[in-house]
């Protein structure tokens, strides 16, 4: 399962995507569980049917459920339409340093690292904006994978995560109230017409060549 795991890792590197390898791991667990209830065969032979094609194709899956975030696109490139508030602005900041922290505590290599980038690209928005302030104009994928970060930094302070040294574990319940209502506070900038529909312009790349 461990190599499974890896080779969909891998797949998903493909169309800039990173999952931790034990979620994914847990994902194809399900799956091959899946599998051998309805074909009513052992989980050892579903297995099989977890070749390189269904690996990529799950890969796509993966991306096609997040497509608003446009997974695999520099956020820098793409057009800026949502009008950020200053007071928005520093409280994600504020949120995606939250976490970085939180999830290098709980041992997940990869979400300090997107967060890391979220930041250092609000902050290349911030320095190339051209107007006037108090807002900052950014592409609707950024709010998109900003609130997800967050989001998930708040199930992980609810789940019981490591707290960093310099913070008591009475603040826990504050923390996760703050970084959801920082989630919310993005969602509530993306369009309702988007909420619903998806805006179409975030194609998920096929590799398959």
């Amino acid at each position: 399962m461990s190599t499974t795991a890896a080779t969909l890792g891998g797949e998903l590197a493909r169309i800039g995507l990173t999952v931790p390898t034990d979620q994914l791991q847990a994902l194809l667990t399900d799956r091959v569980a899946a599998v051998a209830e309805q074909m009513h065969i052992t989980e050892r032979t579903a297995r099989r049917y977890f070749d390189h094609d269904t690996l990529h194709a799950l890969a796509r899956e993966m991306a096609l459920s997040i497509k608003e975030e446009a997974p695999g696109a520099d956020l820098l490139t793409l057009p800026r339409t949502i009008a950020m508030p200053l007071t928005t602005l520093g409280a994600t900041i504020a949120a995606l340093v939250e976490a970085t922290a939180l999830g290098g505590a709980d041992k997940d290599p990869d979400q300090p690292a997107q967060a890391m980038a979220l930041i250092s690209t609000l902050g290349v928005m911030t320095r190339d904006h051209d107007g006037d302030l108090p807002t900052v104009w950014v592409p609707q994928p950024l709010l998109m994978r900003a609130a997800r970060l967050i989001e998930n930094t708040a199930d992980l302070v609810h789940h019981g995560c490591p707290l960093p040294p310099d913070v008591a574990e009475d603040v826990r319940p504050h923390l996760q109230t703050t970084l959801r209502e920082d989630a919310a506070r993005l969602r509530a900038l993306i369009p309702d017409t988007d909420r619903r529909s998806g805006s179409g312009l975030w194609a998920v790349p096929d590799n398959s060549s």
